[in-house]
């Protein structure tokens, strides 16, 4: 009987089951597709001095280790944390809460944010609390606070060309990479970022290798002072070698040795160029370079160890700046870490203020001085404009002030109504007696020019002022003279034909 062929689809299915070592190499084999598709999307770092190093921008934080580098970025931290600031709101209450949950975490915020001149680029996350509570005084105010918030490791998180931030998949808990909040959860503060570099300008990718010489030279400088810190000896032997050997060992910790009328020793010590002199000015130099970089100029910076006043202060001047550049580029986040909590808390936004402001506007304030001397009345809506000033900071002088004299009219004929000096000693007990009188209304047109008439000079016209007002106080007195000398003036120039 002849034996039929089997068909393709009399193949019966095979019940293998696939075994775990096949199904984990397939596991692993896509990890590392979705690694190598991560590699060709990051943008590359191209900071040179990291690539020429080999080393990772977060690997730059072992410089700060050093204390030269140290002490200087420390100046600049201090400058930047010590700068004053202020909340520009026209709510006091929201402007009080602010300010109070600003100063209790302003260390973490601006030394956070600070980072980025160091590193390039740093990360601050905030964490909220919703039922957070502000106690000033009998007044307890509900509002959306910080539970914490502060700097997280730089490595976690990336930089993109278009402004996106990414926190990488080994760091949170979605198992990809997710686009960070930079509304209310991430902000992101970078120094001089561009298109090309997202990651932003590294400080301390600048010391790198003045770190990296350092620390080589200092190494070279204690094998250097191991080897000549105690002088080479060297023997000369005619008989054993070997004694000698043993008594130059003994007189390294003796400094004491005995020799044969035949033999001589000999100590080498370090000269010229390579001994201290040579370390201590390639050291110095190292460390003068340090300090220019981060604080912008030293005082022994080309002086050859002179100095001045005058040195010290452009030291001053060009250190502040740094600090103040600090300012502008930490400003940015710090208005965005209060903008996110003003809209959390559906208050209206208000303005951080950060620096002194005296320094700040010294110029603008010495421009509106020499304005004011020079006659210009500058309004309390200039001031609160220009100054950021509120409502009664500045008080509104614009009013009339009380009328004191005439001072439009020649002085020959106010001069003597300014003292006492002025009065004959009739006219001052005359003055005196008036002091404690009743008030006085002044004197109409048709009474002065009466006065006038028969007043031959100004004693006679006081004399006749007080006949006619016994009563007057002295200031009353004084007014009225006054104005009588002003009316007078101004009709003895229209009737010059009538009046003396």
């Amino acid at each position: 009987m002849a034996k039929g062929n089997k068909g393709k689809g009399d193949k019966k299915p095979s019940n293998k089951i696939q075994s775990p070592q096949s199904a984990g190499d397939y596991l692993f084999k896509q990890q590392a597709e979705t690694a190598l598709i991560k590699y060709l999307t990051k943008a590359p770092d191209i900071d040179e001095v990291l690539v020429s190093a080999g080393i990772s921008r977060s690997r730059l934080s072992k410089l700060l280790y050093d204390d030269e580098i140290y002490q200087c970025i420390e100046k600049r931290q201090g400058g930047l944390e010590k700068t004053p600031f202020r909340i520009e709101s026209d709510n006091d209450a929201v402007s009080k809460i602010i300010t109070d949950l600003l100063k209790l975490w302003w260390g973490r915020i601006v030394l956070g944010a600070q980072n980025a001149r160091w590193f390039g680029y740093s990360v601050i996350e905030a964490e909220y609390n919703q039922n957070a509570l502000h106690i000033d005084g009998d007044t307890i105010t509900p509002y959306i606070g910080w539970t914490w918030i502060g700097e997280k490791p730089l490595e976690w998180y990336e930089p993109k060309q278009d402004g996106r931030l990414v926190l990488y998949a080994a760091y949170n808990d979605q198992g990809k990479d997710i686009d960070c909040d930079q509304t209310f959860k991430h902000f992101l503060t970078q120094c001089k970022p561009t298109y090309k570099n997202p990651y932003g300008e590294a400080l301390l990718s600048r010391l790198y290798w003045l770190w990296f010489f350092k620390n080589g030279s200092w190494k070279m400088w204690a094998k250097f002072v191991e080897r000549f810190g105690n002088p080479l000896l060297v023997g000369k032997s005619v008989g054993d070698n070997q004694a000698m050997r043993n008594a130059l060992l003994q007189a390294h910790a003796s400094s004491v040795i005995a020799v044969n009328s035949n033999e001589s020793i000999e100590a080498i010590n370090a000269q010229g160029n390579s001994g201290p002199s040579a370390f201590e000015g390639f050291s110095d130099r190292i460390e003068r370079n340090i300090q220019k970089l981060i604080l912008g100029q030293t005082l022994t910076s080309g002086t050859d160890g002179g100095g001045s006043r005058a040195l010290g202060t452009v030291h001053l001047q060009v250190q502040q700046d740094k600090i103040d550049a600090d300012i502008r580029m930490v400003s940015t986040t710090v208005q965005n870490i209060v903008n996110a909590l003003c809209d959390l808390n559906g208050w209206k936004r208000v303005t951080v203020i950060m620096g002194d402001e005296q320094n700040l506007q010294s110029d603008k304030a010495d421009r509106d001085v020499k304005l004011k001397n020079a006659g210009a009345a500058l309004t309390p809506q200039y001031f609160k404009r220009e100054y950021a000033l509120q409502d009664g900071d500045v008080a509104d002088n614009t009013q009339q002030t009380p009328f004191k004299s005439f001072s439009d009219l020649p002085r020959q004929y106010l001069n003597f109504a300014a003292g006492k000096a002025k009065f004959t000693p009739q006219q001052q007990q005359i003055e005196q007696i008036t002091d404690l009188q009743p008030d006085f209304e002044l004197m109409d047109g048709e009474q002065i020019k009466n006065l006038f008439a028969e007043s031959s000079s100004i004693e006679a016209l006081a004399e006749n002022l007080v006949k006619q007002i016994p009563i007057a106080t002295k200031s009353q007195f004084n007014m009225q003279l006054d104005h009588a000398l002003y009316v007078g003036a101004v009709m003895g120039f229209c009737f010059a034909g009538e009046v003396k």
